[in-house]
C-alpha cells in the first residue's frame, strides 16, 4: 500500500525545502497514526494527478488561442510572463482584481495580462440583445483606441450592468454603434466560455499564470509572488 501511495505522489525536480519536509513529516506521522486514511488518500492523489495531467494537456492545446486577437490585453507585447485572466464585467471580485492587475503591469514591464471575458452572470440584456462582454469585444476589435476607457468604465460600475449602464458608457465614449450584438463576437464569447469549462474553471476571476491556476481574487503580494515563480520557472 505504501508503494502505491508513493507512486501517486508527484516526483519533485528539486530537494524539499525545510517547510516542505516538515509538512511531509507531519503527513507521514498522521498516516502512521491513522492507517485507514491511506486508501482514501491514495485514491485522492491518483485523481489529483489525473486532473493535473488533463489540465496540462488542455492548457497546451489552448496556448495559441490565448493569444487570439479577440482577447484584450495590457502590459508587455513580448512578455516573460503572461497572466491569462478569465473575468466577468458583472463580477465584483473581477473588478477588485482589476486594480491589482493594473498595478502589476505598471510595476513589471515584462508582464502581459490577457483578459478573457466570460459573461457568467448575464448572458444577454434583452432590450439590447447583447451583454457587456460582447460590447467590450466589439470595441476592442473595431475601435481599439477607445477600449481602455470603455473597459475602465465597465469595471467601475458597481453591481450588474443593464441596458441603461451600457448605453451611458457607449454615449460617453462614442461607441453606440458597437452596442449591437454581432454574430462573430457572439461566437467568440461563446468560445471563451467553452475554454473556461474545458480548463475546469468554476468561477471568476480565474487566472492562469505559467502552468498554475489561481481561482478567485488574489491580493497583490500573492499575485506578484506567483508571477515571480512563473518567471523563475521560465
Amino acid at each position: 500500500m505504501w508503494a502505491l501511495l508513493l507512486l501517486a505522489l508527484p516526483v519533485s525536480a528539486h530537494a524539499l525545502s525545510d517547510t516542505e519536509q516538515a509538512q511531509l513529516d507531519e503527513i507521514v506521522s498522521l498516516l502512521e497514526e491513522n492507517p485507514k486514511l491511506i486508501a482514501n488518500l491514495n485514491q485522492s492523489l491518483q485523481k489529483f494527478v489525473e486532473q493535473q495531467k488533463t489540465l496540462k494537456e488542455n492548457l497546451a492545446a489552448r496556448r495559441d488561442w490565448f493569444e487570439s486577437d479577440t482577447h484584450s490585453w495590457i502590459g508587455a507585447e513580448n512578455p516573460e510572463v503572461t497572466v491569462v485572466n478569465f473575468m466577468d464585467y458583472n463580477c465584483p471580485y473581477c473588478k477588485k482584481l482589476e486594480e491589482e492587475l493594473q498595478k502589476l503591469v505598471a510595476a513589471h514591464d515584462d508582464v502581459k495580462v490577457i483578459n478573457i471575458a466570460v459573461p457568467l452572470k448575464q448572458q444577454s440584456i434583452e432590450s439590447l440583445g447583447t451583454n457587456s462582454a460582447v460590447y467590450a469585444m466589439n470595441v476592442w476589435l473595431e475601435q481599439p483606441q477607445t477600449f481602455a476607457q470603455v473597459h475602465e468604465l465597465l469595471m467601475k460600475k458597481r453591481g450588474m450592468h443593464d441596458a441603461r449602464s451600457l448605453e451611458k458608457i457607449a454615449q460617453k465614449t462614442g461607441t453606440e454603434a458597437l452596442l449591437a450584438g454581432k454574430e462573430m463576437t457572439g461566437k467568440a464569447v461563446a468560445e471563451n466560455y467553452r475554454a473556461f469549462v474545458e480548463l475546469g474553471l468554476r468561477g471568476t476571476p480565474a487566472m492562469i499564470i505559467g502552468d498554475q491556476v489561481a481561482p478567485g481574487y488574489l491580493p497583490y503580494p500573492q499575485l506578484e509572488a506567483m508571477v515571480e515563480a512563473a518567471r523563475a520557472e521560465g
